[in-house]
């Protein structure tokens, strides 16, 4: 199994197992999940699991995660000349950059 995040449909899937009383390994094989994925998502909710909370709770948490840029305005200027000017993102970012940003992230 690899990682997935759980949707909302899955969510729903546990909030109503969970209810039954379907123990958290079974969850886990009926949803093609690891059983601690399962345990970590009922952590989520402090008493009684509901599937609109925890994923309200996982989008609260995931919007802190964003990496911070290191393309300023300023800079973004330079490339977008550069760019214009016919260069490279390999020479930009070797010359007028000097290996601050990498070419991968002009191309993105």
């Amino acid at each position: 199994m690899s990682y997935i995040h759980l949707s909302l449909n899955d969510r729903n899937k546990i909030e109503v197992l969970k209810q039954e009383g379907v123990s958290l390994r079974t969850i886990a094989k009926i949803l093609g999940v690891y059983h601690s994925t399962i345990s970590r998502e009922l952590k989520r909710c402090n008493n009684t699991y509901s599937a609109i909370e925890a994923s309200k709770d996982r989008d609260a948490k995931s919007s802190h995660t964003k990496a911070n840029s290191k393309v300023t305005e300023k800079i973004k200027d330079k490339i977008i000349e550069k760019l214009n000017c016919k260069w490279s993102p390999e020479q930009i970012a070797s010359t007028v950059l000097k290996g601050g940003i990498s070419f991968n992230t002009i191309y993105n």
